[in-house]
């Protein structure tokens, strides 16, 4: 059982390495207003669950291109509604 264990961890810290890669590839692309980024256009840039990318981007590790000053994780959409 340890040796299933240890090889789903490693599949585990894998996938996270590669969604933090895929978020600081585009965090290269997406705008950036005054430094900040949007939750929503880095969505639409990586297509992942916004859970993810939140959790990705509390965890350290992130590098944010000289551009970037933080991401903006509020979930509201573009007319000031919260959405689900």
């Amino acid at each position: 059982m340890s040796a299933d264990r240890d090889r789903l961890d490693e599949e585990l810290k894998s996938m996270k390495e590669g969604y933090r890669k895929a978020i600081e590839k585009a965090l290269e692309r997406v705008p950036a207003r005054n430094g900040v980024v949007s939750l929503r256009d880095l969505w639409l840039e990586t297509s992942l669950p916004e859970d993810l990318l939140v959790d990705t981007l509390r965890e350290d590790g992130i590098a944010m291109p000289p551009h970037v000053m933080r991401v903006d994780l509020d979930r509201r959409g573009a007319h000031g509604r919260k959405r689900k």
